[in-house]
């Protein structure tokens, strides 16, 4: 063999090597790992929509049996009566992953009278991105008050009952379960929640077991009593950057400025919201959460 031909040889070999590598490539974009240790999120794209029933909307039933399902709320009024923490617990009961549950807080005065503040109505519309098979979230916020009655007479509406109504979610099928990661978060052990000078700081040790950096929506918390009561609960919609990392993650501490007299800060409860994909970042409105 001449040395011309074997040039041109290792020439069309070269060729189809790199050939052969650019269509590896194509199909295997680095953000979406195949290996069955680390499987990615699958969303079908005809997922369709699950609602509550009409008469309860604390509950929302999964196709295979089971439902998503608000299990514990609880509220305070603030020391000024300015406005209310309301927290609520959910659970998953199904077989199936919950995905981007969203839910609505209501307060009402004792006549009825819708008591939060109207224009921020939007700001308690919450999206919890996933629930998996089994798992609790908590979810929790402070609203402000309307003050119209505040303006007439200077005395605040008194909540007298404050809920979570359910409004949708989407059922992943059962086959795409394993591809949901699975985050937990809890008050930081070495650096228990801390009440100083009338603010209340909660330190956060969260972990994730996906495969990347997911998309992070906000964290919320809801507090209980030495009973074990839930007497409110809080909201932080930060998005930082290291914020749903992959592995052990540690979110800002949460500082809060009214402490609820009642709550035993040990009890704290805690979840960070990952999703898939990150938020619009859109503002608040009838179809669009706060998160």
């Amino acid at each position: 063999m001449t040395r011309r031909t074997i040039v041109i040889a290792s020439t069309s070999v070269m060729v189809l090597l790199l050939t052969a590598a650019g269509v590896w490539w194509a199909q295997q974009p680095d953000d979406k790992p195949k290996t069955a240790a680390c499987p990615y999120p699958k969303v079908p794209e005809t997922l369709s929509l699950a609602v509550p029933d009409r008469y309860d909307r604390t509950r929302i039933a999964a196709p295979s049996g089971g439902a998503v399902t608000v299990i514990d709320t609880g509220f305070t009024q603030t020391e000024n009566d300015s406005a209310v923490s309301i927290g609520a617990v959910l659970e998953n009961t199904s077989s199936r992953v919950a995905y981007r549950t969203r839910a609505f807080f209501r307060a009402h005065a004792a006549d009825g009278d819708y008591a939060l503040d109207d224009p921020a109505l939007f700001h308690y519309h919450f999206e919890i991105p996933i629930i998996r098979p089994g798992e609790r979230a908590v979810v929790g916020t402070y609203a402000s008050l309307n003050s119209t009655n505040f303006r007439r007479t200077g005395i605040w509406l008194q909540v007298a009952r404050a809920h979570l109504d359910l409004f949708r979610t989407q059922w992943i099928p059962e086959t795409d379960t394993g591809t949901f990661p699975a985050i937990s978060a809890q008050p930081d052990p070495t650096q228990p929640p801390l009440a100083e000078d009338d603010l209340v700081t909660v330190r956060l040790a969260a972990n994730s077991n996906a495969c990347r950096a997911l998309g992070g929506r906000g964290m919320s918390m809801v507090f209980r009593n030495a009973a074990g009561a839930v007497v409110g609960g809080a909201f932080d919609g930060t998005r930082e950057a290291d914020f749903c990392a992959a592995g052990d993650f540690s979110p800002r501490a949460l500082v809060f400025g009214s402490r609820l007299p009642d709550a035993d800060l040990a009890r704290t409860e805690v979840n960070v919201y990952c999703d898939v994909a990150p938020s619009s970042g859109l503002p608040p409105g009838p179809f669009q959460p706060v998160n």
